[in-house]
This record gives C-alpha cells, structure tokens and sequence, in this order.
C-alpha cells in the first residue's frame, strides 16, 4: 500500500503500548468448560511521530516485538502489511514460518493509516457493500438459577424484545441437558426467532452426532464448535451426517483459516476472531470465503474497539448469492457482562431500531477511545519504543 500524499509518507510508529486489562463480575457465568467471574481483554494503542494514535482490541505478538522493536518501530503505517508478514514468528531449521497472532496491532496500525489519509478503515480494506449489519446476540450462558431452562428462557425473552433477531445460547453440559434447555427456549422464542447453539468443543465426534440428529427438530441457525477446533476430520463427518449448519474457527489464525476451513469448506460459517487475525487477516479471507461459498460470520469478545474494527470490516464482505432475499451479514454482538466493554470509548454500539448497527463513517476505526477509563481497568502495561 502507498501513501495517497506526499504528506502522509514521512509518518513513522514512535511506540506500542500493551494494555492487559481485567474486571471482576458482578455475578459469575459458565460454559461448557468453565466458569469465570473476571473479563479480560488486551487493548494495543499505537503512537506516531506525527501525534496519530491508532487503537485495537486483540493480540500484538508481544514476545516477538519486545525481542525485535525493529519489526514495527520506526516503520510506515503504510507498511501494515508487510509489518503483519515481518510478525510472522521466527521458522524452526527447514520449516516455513509461523502464522502472524497480532490482531491488536494489527488494528491499531490500520487505525493510524485511516486517520492518516483521513478514511474509514473500511475504505482502505476493499469495496462497500453496506452501511449497516444486523448483529447476533451473544448471551443465555450458564448462571447460578435455580432452574437453568426458566433463567435462560427468561433471559432470551428480554433480547428478543430489544430487537434481536438472533440468539446464540452454550450448551455442552449434557445431552439431555442440552435437549432439555433448547427445547424450552426455543419454544420461548417461537419458531421465527433465530437460535444458534455453541458447545465450544465439549463433545466427541460420535456423541456430537447423536446429539445433533436430536437438535435437528428445533431449526437452529447453526451449531458452533460441537468438538475441538483442530479434529479436521471429525468436522467432516459432522457436516456429512447432520442437517444443522456448522460453524468454528474463533482460536485459528489466518493460515490455518484458510488451509484447513476455507479451501476444503469444512463448516458452513467461518467465525474467524480479529483479535487474531487483525484487519490484515480479514482482508485475505474475505474473497477467499465469498469463492468457497462460505458466510463469514466474525467471532467478537471483547471491547467496542474490537466492534468498530469488524464492523468497518463487515462494510466489505461481499454477499454470498445474488438473492433479493439473501442471508444478511452478521457477526457476534457479545452482550454478557462487561464493565468495561464501552466504559473505555466515548461512544458504545446499540442495536437500531431496525436491528442493525451502523459501520461508523469517521476516519480511522470511528471510536474515540478514552486513555483514563483504559487506565482505570488497566493491570499490567507494556510499552516498546
């Protein structure tokens, strides 16, 4: 990518600033393999020599760049992705080198270049093909009810009446367990509302696909990660045997999206994690999903930093098909406890009364981020320069 001025090419990253933040709940939630009573995130600020700060929300490839501030200090934005190849970590003897983990500062780099030549990051990242994106709801994990089914019916109660038109809820605790929660929500939700399931990866091959053939009946959306990321051939035994869409892929990077998911389309839904990522990632997959036929459905835990970047990504996801009435974008709109998911920007993301939420048009990312709250919920800084 080449600077569009004269103005902008001197521009250099003076320093990278590592904020690892954590908050307690105020009451504990589950899933199919823990509980937590903390949130964490790790938010990654870029600073240039030219007074730019650039934000995002994920990964930046710490050990590496401590080891080598070379890789990324003193360098162009403009260089963003060969920065992303340079953070490739180091091959092993006659081995390629490792996939890139530094989504944060990723992000963060494609923030400073959009305020830089004064554009949305999603102009930058390929052609516009909306305004808004109608999100997911992400909540209905496991709490301390007395009655798991009546909290969870409860609670997908109160998101459908604030305008979502999908609900994703974990299971994973049981079979029966399983059968017994969705068959109460989703007879809560009617048939029209939209419900996904995710285990993250608690079962086997065989008991996913006992259980699945019984989850048939209650027409999900998709069912996210019923066994371990990383069994290739398990997942396609699933997606012969069952009739629920599949849908993985939030802990890979983008080599691995692409080898392991994308070319032998092994799920219906690709939920690739920008945190990992970064926008670099997303840019290379994005046509790689619209030509195996895949939707592309980001995975998003995090803060409303991490929001902006998928939303202005979610600006250039081409339509899967042609249809007047097509599948909408979508992506993951987490909406689980989080103290300090838009106490850190001055301005949060809200479902519309369409239910979608508008991809900001200011330059850059579209978020303000607020340097005092991100000290506030801040543990631990590491700064490189």
């Amino acid at each position: 990518m080449n600077p569009t001025s004269s103005g902008h090419r001197g521009i250099r990253i003076a320093s990278v600033r590592i904020h690892k933040l954590s908050a307690p709940l105020r009451e504990r939630f589950g899933w199919s393999l823990n509980w937590t009573s903390v949130r964490t995130a790790t938010l990654v600020e870029v600073r240039s020599d030219s007074g730019i700060t650039g934000w995002g929300d994920g990964a930046a490839a710490e050990e590496l760049l401590q080891a080598n501030p070379e890789l990324v200090i003193g360098r162009s934005p403009f260089e963003v992705e060969a920065i992303y190849e340079d953070l490739r970590p180091r091959p092993g003897f006659q081995e390629r080198p490792g996939a890139s983990r530094c989504g944060g500062l990723d992000t963060a780099i494609w923030d400073v270049l959009g305020q830089a030549v004064g554009l949305p990051v999603s102009q930058l990242l390929g052609k516009q093909h909306r305004t808004a994106v109608r999100p997911y709801c992400t909540a209905l994990y496991r709490k301390d009810w007395p009655d798991l089914a009546a909290g969870l019916c409860e609670e997908a109660l109160s998101w459908q009446r604030q305008g979502y038109r999908t609900v994703k809820m974990k299971i994973g605790y049981t079979p029966e367990t399983d059968i017994r929660i969705v068959r109460a929500v989703r007879a809560a939700l009617g048939p029209e509302m939209g419900l996904a399931v995710d285990a993250n990866c608690a079962y086997s091959v065989g008991d996913a696909i006992a259980l699945g053939r019984r989850l048939e009946e209650f027409n999900l959306s998709w069912w996210e990660e019923p066994i371990v990321a990383n069994d290739l051939v398990g997942y396609a035994r699933l997606h012969d045997q069952l009739r629920i869409p599949l849908a993985g892929g939030e802990t890979l990077l983008a080599d691995d999206l692409i080898r392991d998911y994308i070319q032998p389309r092994l799920v219906d839904i690709l939920q690739p994690e920008v945190e990992l990522i970064g926008l670099t990632g997303a840019r290379r997959i994005t046509p790689l999903c619209w030509l195996n036929h895949l939707h592309l459905v980001p995975h998003n835990w995090g803060t409303a930093v991490r929001t902006a970047a998928i939303l202005q990504w979610m600006a250039t996801v081409p339509p899967l098909t042609p249809a007047l009435e097509a599948c909408p974008a979508t992506f993951e709109f987490d909406q689980t406890e989080s103290p300090f998911r838009d106490a850190v920007v001055e301005t949060g993301f809200r479902l519309g009364p369409d239910g979608t939420i508008g991809i900001p048009r200011t330059r850059g990312l579209g978020v303000r981020v607020i340097p005092e709250a991100v000290e506030q919920f801040r543990s631990k800084l590491i700064t490189i320069e």
